[in-house]
């Protein structure tokens, strides 16, 4: 699916904000959003071709939950269409420390950890619903802000109305392409009924 086809399928709400307002989103990293990616793939290969991970940012992802189980091997484990992925850096406590990859209490959770079936996982394009905590939002968020994720619009709406005015401030919206006031988003025709919106936000000057 092309990033045309997306935007016809999905209201496309873009926003351009001041530098400090893009963190304000990352909230949506952590409740989950989904990308458009190449599958059939490693995690590693996922998290350095199509998240576009830095080596030093994968050193400090400590934790990666794959559909549910702890991964440790990211060379192994496979992304598939329709999977979920969690990452963390590391957490605290024993709970962080049994979930850490290749960690000294990863064999408390042998039975839970993320083995391959053998179902099939054909290469090819599909969504994946990424989660992202703690000190790797920042590392992570902005980029694939930037690029464009699904988003749900109760989330967004919700996130937005909270910092009504600070985002008034600091950004400017378009909704498919018309410019329309952060206020108006609730009762736009463009938005009832919809579920998710594919949501892109760019740093800029967010007002002339």
């Amino acid at each position: 699916m092309s990033a045309e086809a997306i935007e016809r399928t999905y209201p496309h709400l873009a926003f351009v904000v001041d530098e400090p307002l893009v963190a304000r989103f990352f909230l949506l990293l952590q409740q989950g959003v989904k990308i458009r990616r190449r599958i059939g793939c490693s995690v590693d290969v996922f998290l350095r071709k199509e998240i576009g991970a830095a080596p030093e940012t994968i050193e400090k992802i400590q934790s990666i939950i794959l559909d549910g189980k702890p991964v440790d091997d990211i060379g192994s484990s496979l992304v598939h269409d329709g999977s979920i992925l969690a990452l963390s850096a590391a957490m605290p406590g024993l709970v962080g420390a049994t979930l850490r990859r290749g960690g000294a209490y990863s064999s408390f959770r042998g039975a839970i950890t993320y083995h391959e079936t053998g179902t099939a996982c054909t290469p090819g394009e599909g969504w994946v619903r990424v989660k992202i905590f703690n000190l790797l939002m920042a590392a992570l968020g902005p980029d694939l802000l930037r690029k464009g994720v699904l988003a749900g619009v109760s989330d967004l709406l919700g996130l937005l109305g909270e910092r009504a005015e600070e985002f008034g401030q600091g950004c400017c919206s378009t909704l498919d392409g018309k410019p329309i006031d952060i206020g108006m988003l609730g009762e736009s025709t463009v938005l009832a009924g919809k579920d998710q919106v594919f949501l892109t936000v760019s740093i800029g000057p967010a007002k002339a």
